[in-house]
Protein backbone atom coordinates (compact mmCIF):
# COMPACT_ATOMS: atom_id res chain seq x y z
CA UNK A 1 0.00 0.00 0.00
CA UNK A 2 1.46 3.54 -0.86
CA UNK A 3 1.38 6.51 1.95
CA UNK A 4 -1.87 7.98 1.47
CA UNK A 5 -1.30 11.97 0.61
CA UNK A 6 -1.47 14.62 4.03
CA UNK A 7 -4.62 17.00 2.79
CA UNK A 8 -4.67 17.97 6.58
CA UNK A 9 -2.13 17.88 9.03
CA UNK A 10 -3.39 16.66 12.14
CA UNK A 11 -2.55 15.76 16.32
CA UNK A 12 0.79 12.84 16.52
CA UNK A 13 -2.00 10.44 16.56
CA UNK A 14 -4.00 11.35 14.22
CA UNK A 15 -6.67 13.14 15.22
CA UNK A 16 -8.05 15.83 13.01
CA UNK A 17 -5.91 14.73 9.99
CA UNK A 18 -7.12 14.56 6.28
CA UNK A 19 -5.76 12.30 4.03
CA UNK A 20 -6.72 10.79 0.07
CA UNK A 21 -6.06 8.10 -1.72
CA UNK A 22 -6.86 7.29 -5.13
CA UNK A 23 -7.99 3.57 -6.29
CA UNK A 24 -6.70 2.08 -9.50
CA UNK A 25 -9.72 3.03 -11.32
CA UNK A 26 -9.61 7.22 -9.82
CA UNK A 27 -12.32 6.96 -6.91
CA UNK A 28 -11.14 9.05 -4.37
CA UNK A 29 -11.30 8.65 -0.82
CA UNK A 30 -10.92 10.73 1.83
CA UNK A 31 -9.76 9.59 5.54
CA UNK A 32 -10.86 11.75 8.51
CA UNK A 33 -9.13 11.29 11.84
CA UNK A 34 -12.27 11.92 14.45
CA UNK A 35 -11.52 12.81 18.30
CA UNK A 36 -11.89 9.63 20.24
CA UNK A 37 -11.94 8.82 23.83
CA UNK A 38 -8.77 8.19 25.66
CA UNK A 39 -8.33 6.40 29.09
CA UNK A 40 -6.09 7.28 31.81
CA UNK A 41 -4.17 3.86 30.63
CA UNK A 42 -2.25 2.73 27.44
CA UNK A 43 -5.66 1.11 25.38
CA UNK A 44 -5.90 4.17 23.89
CA UNK A 45 -6.68 3.84 20.02
CA UNK A 46 -6.08 6.98 18.89
CA UNK A 47 -9.03 8.86 16.92
CA UNK A 48 -11.68 6.68 14.34
CA UNK A 49 -10.57 7.20 10.85
CA UNK A 50 -13.99 7.69 8.78
CA UNK A 51 -13.78 7.08 5.08
CA UNK A 52 -15.65 9.32 2.33
CA UNK A 53 -15.98 7.49 -1.03
CA UNK A 54 -16.14 9.80 -3.72
CA UNK A 55 -18.15 8.00 -5.85
CA UNK A 56 -21.28 8.39 -8.00
CA UNK A 57 -22.57 8.47 -4.43
CA UNK A 58 -20.62 9.89 -1.68
CA UNK A 59 -20.76 7.32 0.53
CA UNK A 60 -19.35 7.95 4.25
CA UNK A 61 -18.32 5.21 5.65
CA UNK A 62 -18.24 5.35 9.67
CA UNK A 63 -19.37 8.65 11.53
CA UNK A 64 -17.23 8.60 14.72
CA UNK A 65 -17.55 8.84 18.12
CA UNK A 66 -20.32 11.00 19.61
CA UNK A 67 -20.18 14.71 20.29
CA UNK A 68 -17.88 15.25 17.11
CA UNK A 69 -20.65 16.21 15.36
CA UNK A 70 -19.13 20.02 14.45
CA UNK A 71 -15.39 18.20 14.32
CA UNK A 72 -16.98 16.20 11.64
CA UNK A 73 -18.72 18.87 9.70
CA UNK A 74 -15.47 21.53 9.95
CA UNK A 75 -13.29 18.51 8.73
CA UNK A 76 -15.83 18.24 5.68
CA UNK A 77 -15.91 22.34 4.73
CA UNK A 78 -11.88 21.63 4.52
CA UNK A 79 -12.27 19.45 1.42
CA UNK A 80 -15.15 21.70 0.54
CA UNK A 81 -18.16 19.15 0.92
CA UNK A 82 -21.34 19.90 3.23
CA UNK A 83 -23.35 16.95 5.38
CA UNK A 84 -25.88 17.38 2.61
CA UNK A 85 -23.14 16.04 -0.27
CA UNK A 86 -23.25 12.63 1.29
CA UNK A 87 -25.74 10.31 -0.30
CA UNK A 88 -24.90 7.11 1.84
CA UNK A 89 -23.96 6.43 5.41
CA UNK A 90 -22.66 2.60 5.98
CA UNK A 91 -21.55 1.71 9.56
CA UNK A 92 -19.14 -0.86 10.37
CA UNK A 93 -20.69 -1.88 13.86
CA UNK A 94 -22.67 -0.81 16.28
CA UNK A 95 -20.02 0.74 18.87
CA UNK A 96 -20.18 4.74 19.83
CA UNK A 97 -16.93 5.46 18.51
CA UNK A 98 -17.99 4.45 15.16
CA UNK A 99 -22.01 4.98 14.92
CA UNK A 100 -21.61 8.40 17.25
CA UNK A 101 -23.38 11.29 15.85
CA UNK A 102 -25.38 9.20 13.02
CA UNK A 103 -28.54 10.46 13.92
CA UNK A 104 -27.24 14.36 13.37
CA UNK A 105 -25.19 13.62 9.95
CA UNK A 106 -28.19 11.53 8.95
CA UNK A 107 -30.72 14.39 9.79
CA UNK A 108 -29.10 16.82 8.09
CA UNK A 109 -27.90 14.60 4.86
CA UNK A 110 -30.80 12.83 4.29
CA UNK A 111 -28.26 9.90 3.47
CA UNK A 112 -29.51 6.27 3.44
CA UNK A 113 -28.02 4.16 6.06
CA UNK A 114 -26.64 1.13 5.24
CA UNK A 115 -25.74 -1.47 8.30
CA UNK A 116 -25.42 -5.03 8.52
CA UNK A 117 -28.96 -7.05 9.66
CA UNK A 118 -28.22 -7.54 13.11
CA UNK A 119 -27.40 -3.37 13.68
CA UNK A 120 -30.92 -2.78 14.13
CA UNK A 121 -31.16 -5.41 16.97
CA UNK A 122 -27.75 -3.50 18.26
CA UNK A 123 -28.84 -0.05 18.78
CA UNK A 124 -32.56 -0.99 19.79
CA UNK A 125 -33.73 -1.39 23.14
CA UNK A 126 -35.12 -4.86 24.64
CA UNK A 127 -35.96 -4.10 28.25
CA UNK A 128 -38.44 -7.66 28.24
CA UNK A 129 -35.56 -9.46 27.47
CA UNK A 130 -33.45 -10.14 30.44
CA UNK A 131 -32.00 -13.70 30.51
CA UNK A 132 -28.97 -12.68 32.22
CA UNK A 133 -27.54 -9.93 30.88
CA UNK A 134 -25.96 -7.33 33.28
CA UNK A 135 -27.62 -4.28 32.03
CA UNK A 136 -30.97 -4.79 29.99
CA UNK A 137 -31.94 -1.71 30.75
CA UNK A 138 -29.60 -0.46 27.68
CA UNK A 139 -29.56 -1.61 23.80
CA UNK A 140 -28.36 -4.47 22.37
CA UNK A 141 -24.82 -3.42 21.93
CA UNK A 142 -24.04 -2.38 25.32
CA UNK A 143 -26.39 -5.49 27.49
CA UNK A 144 -23.16 -6.81 28.91
CA UNK A 145 -21.17 -3.10 29.23
CA UNK A 146 -18.65 -3.77 31.64
CA UNK A 147 -17.47 0.00 32.56
CA UNK A 148 -18.61 1.92 35.34
CA UNK A 149 -21.90 3.66 36.28
CA UNK A 150 -20.40 7.23 35.10
CA UNK A 151 -19.27 5.89 31.76
CA UNK A 152 -21.96 4.04 31.40
CA UNK A 153 -24.04 7.54 31.66
CA UNK A 154 -22.51 9.17 29.46
CA UNK A 155 -23.61 7.34 26.63
CA UNK A 156 -27.85 7.08 27.66
CA UNK A 157 -28.42 10.24 25.28
CA UNK A 158 -26.31 9.06 22.45
CA UNK A 159 -27.89 5.38 22.71
CA UNK A 160 -31.42 7.23 22.56
CA UNK A 161 -30.28 9.52 19.68
CA UNK A 162 -29.24 6.34 17.99
CA UNK A 163 -32.23 4.15 18.71
CA UNK A 164 -34.32 6.15 16.52
CA UNK A 165 -32.64 6.24 13.14
CA UNK A 166 -34.19 4.62 9.97
CA UNK A 167 -31.88 1.84 8.37
CA UNK A 168 -32.75 2.15 4.48
CA UNK A 169 -30.54 -0.74 3.95
CA UNK A 170 -29.94 -3.91 5.82
CA UNK A 171 -26.88 -5.65 4.09
CA UNK A 172 -26.38 -9.08 4.53
CA UNK A 173 -23.09 -11.67 4.06
CA UNK A 174 -21.75 -11.65 0.93
CA UNK A 175 -24.07 -8.55 -0.13
CA UNK A 176 -23.15 -7.10 -3.72
CA UNK A 177 -23.66 -3.11 -5.08
CA UNK A 178 -23.00 -4.11 -8.65
CA UNK A 179 -23.14 -0.52 -9.82
CA UNK A 180 -21.30 0.68 -7.10
CA UNK A 181 -18.59 -2.12 -7.03
CA UNK A 182 -19.16 -3.02 -3.21
CA UNK A 183 -19.35 -6.14 -1.36
CA UNK A 184 -19.87 -6.46 2.11
CA UNK A 185 -19.06 -9.12 3.77
CA UNK A 186 -19.78 -10.20 7.58
CA UNK A 187 -16.79 -10.58 10.06
CA UNK A 188 -18.23 -10.73 13.74
CA UNK A 189 -16.44 -11.14 16.73
CA UNK A 190 -15.63 -7.88 17.93
CA UNK A 191 -19.31 -7.66 17.78
CA UNK A 192 -22.03 -9.21 16.45
CA UNK A 193 -22.92 -7.00 13.39
CA UNK A 194 -19.10 -6.47 11.98
CA UNK A 195 -18.86 -5.88 8.78
CA UNK A 196 -16.05 -5.22 6.09
CA UNK A 197 -16.37 -3.42 2.72
CA UNK A 198 -14.73 -3.90 -0.61
CA UNK A 199 -14.69 -1.32 -3.49
CA UNK A 200 -13.62 -1.73 -6.66
CA UNK A 201 -11.93 -4.90 -5.93
CA UNK A 202 -8.94 -3.34 -4.65
CA UNK A 203 -9.44 -1.07 -1.44
CA UNK A 204 -10.82 -3.26 1.84
CA UNK A 205 -12.34 -1.15 4.49
CA UNK A 206 -11.78 -3.17 7.78
CA UNK A 207 -13.53 -1.56 10.27
CA UNK A 208 -11.96 -2.73 13.77
CA UNK A 209 -12.07 -6.43 12.83
CA UNK A 210 -8.42 -5.86 11.12
CA UNK A 211 -6.16 -3.21 12.48
CA UNK A 212 -2.20 -2.52 12.40
CA UNK A 213 -0.32 -2.77 15.47
CA UNK A 214 -2.83 -3.68 17.86
CA UNK A 215 -6.15 -6.06 17.83
CA UNK A 216 -9.55 -5.10 18.86
CA UNK A 217 -11.40 -6.52 21.69
CA UNK A 218 -13.40 -9.63 20.87
CA UNK A 219 -16.73 -9.84 22.69
CA UNK A 220 -17.33 -13.22 25.16
CA UNK A 221 -19.32 -16.59 23.92
CA UNK A 222 -21.24 -16.66 27.13
CA UNK A 223 -23.12 -13.70 25.59
CA UNK A 224 -25.04 -15.38 23.37
CA UNK A 225 -26.99 -16.98 25.05
CA UNK A 226 -28.65 -13.59 26.64
CA UNK A 227 -28.79 -12.05 23.63
CA UNK A 228 -29.78 -14.68 20.86
CA UNK A 229 -33.45 -13.81 21.06
CA UNK A 230 -33.17 -10.06 20.41
CA UNK A 231 -31.89 -11.36 16.89
CA UNK A 232 -33.51 -12.67 13.45
CA UNK A 233 -34.44 -16.60 13.88
CA UNK A 234 -31.24 -17.08 11.51
CA UNK A 235 -28.53 -15.94 14.07
CA UNK A 236 -30.41 -17.73 17.21
CA UNK A 237 -29.00 -21.74 16.07
CA UNK A 238 -25.99 -22.23 17.10
CA UNK A 239 -23.47 -19.30 18.27
CA UNK A 240 -21.70 -17.91 15.06
CA UNK A 241 -21.19 -14.07 16.23
CA UNK A 242 -19.90 -13.88 19.71
CA UNK A 243 -16.86 -14.69 20.93
CA UNK A 244 -12.57 -14.66 20.26
CA UNK A 245 -13.23 -18.30 18.34
CA UNK A 246 -15.54 -16.48 16.39
CA UNK A 247 -13.17 -13.82 15.87
CA UNK A 248 -10.80 -15.74 14.76
CA UNK A 249 -12.71 -17.01 12.32
CA UNK A 250 -13.48 -13.97 10.58
CA UNK A 251 -9.30 -13.23 10.25
CA UNK A 252 -9.39 -16.50 8.51
CA UNK A 253 -12.34 -15.72 6.17
CA UNK A 254 -10.00 -12.06 5.45
CA UNK A 255 -6.96 -14.20 4.79
CA UNK A 256 -8.96 -16.14 2.25
CA UNK A 257 -10.90 -13.12 0.55
CA UNK A 258 -8.04 -12.55 -2.17
CA UNK A 259 -5.49 -14.08 -3.79
CA UNK A 260 -3.29 -11.26 -3.81
CA UNK A 261 -2.84 -8.21 -1.45
CA UNK A 262 -5.30 -5.41 -1.37
CA UNK A 263 -3.36 -2.81 -3.01
CA UNK A 264 -5.20 -0.35 -0.41
CA UNK A 265 -6.25 -1.78 3.49
CA UNK A 266 -8.20 0.77 4.99
CA UNK A 267 -8.51 0.34 9.20
CA UNK A 268 -10.92 2.74 11.75
CA UNK A 269 -7.62 3.10 14.06
CA UNK A 270 -3.81 3.37 14.20
CA UNK A 271 -3.74 4.02 10.52
CA UNK A 272 -1.47 7.24 11.61
CA UNK A 273 -0.20 6.97 15.07
CA UNK A 274 2.58 8.42 16.43
CA UNK A 275 3.36 10.39 13.92
CA UNK A 276 3.82 7.74 11.19
CA UNK A 277 1.93 6.15 8.83
CA UNK A 278 1.49 2.30 10.13
CA UNK A 279 -0.11 0.73 6.47
CA UNK A 280 -1.29 -3.16 6.23
CA UNK A 281 0.73 -3.87 3.12
CA UNK A 282 -1.10 -7.31 3.21
CA UNK A 283 -4.81 -8.26 4.90
CA UNK A 284 -3.65 -12.01 4.42
CA UNK A 285 -0.65 -11.72 6.25
CA UNK A 286 -1.80 -9.24 9.03
CA UNK A 287 -5.10 -11.68 9.55
CA UNK A 288 -2.70 -14.28 10.34
CA UNK A 289 -0.29 -12.51 12.41
CA UNK A 290 -3.14 -11.85 14.32
CA UNK A 291 -4.20 -15.34 15.27
CA UNK A 292 -0.66 -16.41 16.25
CA UNK A 293 -0.69 -13.33 18.39
CA UNK A 294 -4.03 -15.02 20.38
CA UNK A 295 -2.43 -18.02 20.54
CA UNK A 296 0.67 -16.87 21.79
CA UNK A 297 -1.92 -14.85 24.84
CA UNK A 298 -3.21 -18.33 25.11
CA UNK A 299 -0.02 -20.31 25.91
CA UNK A 300 0.88 -17.52 28.12
CA UNK A 301 -2.21 -17.84 29.68
CA UNK A 302 -1.68 -21.01 30.52
CA UNK A 303 1.94 -20.60 32.09
CA UNK A 304 0.36 -18.28 34.71
CA UNK A 305 -2.01 -20.28 35.65
CA UNK A 306 -0.05 -22.86 36.73
CA UNK A 307 1.01 -21.08 39.82
CA UNK A 308 -1.96 -20.58 41.66
CA UNK A 309 -3.98 -18.64 42.69
CA UNK A 310 -5.16 -17.77 39.17
CA UNK A 311 -7.96 -15.64 38.92
CA UNK A 312 -9.35 -13.83 35.83
CA UNK A 313 -7.78 -10.57 38.21
CA UNK A 314 -4.66 -12.65 38.99
CA UNK A 315 -3.76 -13.45 35.32
CA UNK A 316 -4.62 -10.00 33.95
CA UNK A 317 -2.40 -8.47 36.87
CA UNK A 318 0.52 -10.72 35.70
CA UNK A 319 0.20 -10.78 31.64
CA UNK A 320 -0.57 -7.13 31.27
CA UNK A 321 1.88 -4.25 31.91
CA UNK A 322 1.04 -1.59 34.53
CA UNK A 323 0.48 1.22 32.51
CA UNK A 324 -2.29 -0.90 30.58
CA UNK A 325 -4.23 -1.74 34.40
CA UNK A 326 -4.56 2.02 34.91
CA UNK A 327 -8.13 3.18 35.38
CA UNK A 328 -10.67 1.00 32.84
CA UNK A 329 -7.78 -0.50 31.56
CA UNK A 330 -8.46 -3.68 33.73
CA UNK A 331 -11.94 -4.00 32.83
CA UNK A 332 -10.73 -3.86 29.24
CA UNK A 333 -7.71 -6.84 30.79
CA UNK A 334 -10.03 -8.65 32.38
CA UNK A 335 -12.12 -8.48 29.66
CA UNK A 336 -8.90 -10.11 27.08
CA UNK A 337 -8.35 -12.61 29.46
CA UNK A 338 -11.93 -13.64 29.93
CA UNK A 339 -12.38 -14.20 26.09
CA UNK A 340 -9.23 -16.70 25.94
CA UNK A 341 -10.18 -18.62 28.82
CA UNK A 342 -13.46 -19.41 27.03
CA UNK A 343 -11.61 -21.06 23.91
CA UNK A 344 -8.82 -22.90 26.72
CA UNK A 345 -12.14 -24.39 28.30
CA UNK A 346 -14.01 -25.50 25.49
CA UNK A 347 -10.46 -27.05 24.18
CA UNK A 348 -10.10 -28.79 27.95
CA UNK A 349 -7.18 -27.01 28.74
CA UNK A 350 -8.39 -25.31 31.76
CA UNK A 351 -10.89 -26.06 34.59
CA UNK A 352 -12.44 -23.65 37.04
CA UNK A 353 -11.24 -24.74 40.53
CA UNK A 354 -10.86 -23.34 44.04
CA UNK A 355 -13.60 -23.11 46.87
CA UNK A 356 -15.41 -20.42 45.04
CA UNK A 357 -14.87 -21.74 41.43
CA UNK A 358 -13.30 -18.58 40.40
CA UNK A 359 -9.66 -19.99 39.74
CA UNK A 360 -8.06 -21.41 36.55
CA UNK A 361 -6.42 -24.29 36.76
CA UNK A 362 -4.74 -25.80 33.43
CA UNK A 363 -5.73 -29.75 32.44
CA UNK A 364 -1.96 -30.30 30.70
CA UNK A 365 -2.68 -30.31 27.53
CA UNK A 366 -2.53 -27.81 24.75
CA UNK A 367 -5.60 -28.25 22.55
CA UNK A 368 -5.86 -25.03 21.63
CA UNK A 369 -2.46 -25.40 19.26
CA UNK A 370 -4.70 -27.56 17.21
CA UNK A 371 -7.67 -25.74 17.03
CA UNK A 372 -6.10 -22.26 16.06
CA UNK A 373 -3.34 -23.27 14.39
CA UNK A 374 -6.40 -24.89 11.86
CA UNK A 375 -6.96 -21.35 11.06
CA UNK A 376 -3.78 -19.46 10.43
CA UNK A 377 -3.87 -21.15 6.82
CA UNK A 378 -6.18 -18.98 4.62
CA UNK A 379 -9.30 -21.15 3.37
CA UNK A 380 -9.30 -21.78 -0.68
CA UNK A 381 -11.23 -19.33 -1.38
CA UNK A 382 -11.00 -16.22 -3.69
CA UNK A 383 -12.72 -13.05 -3.83
CA UNK A 384 -14.29 -13.78 -7.17
CA UNK A 385 -15.86 -16.96 -5.18
CA UNK A 386 -17.37 -14.29 -2.27
CA UNK A 387 -19.16 -12.58 -4.75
Amino acid sequence: MKLPDVVVEGKENGEGMIIRSQTGKGTEIYGLGIPNVYTDSDWSLGPTWCYLIMGKKKTLIDTGRFGNHEMFKSLLKTIHLDLADIDRIIITHSHEDHDGNLAEIQASSRAELWAHQLYHAMISYHPDVDEGAIHPELPGSCRFCPMPENVRNECLSYHRERSSVTIDVAVKDNFEVREDQLLFVHIPGHTPDSIGIILEDEVFFTGDTLLPNITPHPTLANHFESNCSIFPEEFREGNSIYGLMNYIKSLHRIAGLTSKPFPITLPAHRLFFNNQFNLIHNASDRAREIIRFHMDRCMDILEIAAKPPSTLEDIAAQHFPPRLLKGLGKNLAINEISAHIEILEECEDVRWTGPEMNAIQPTGTNNFLDRLGAYIDPPMQTLDAAQ
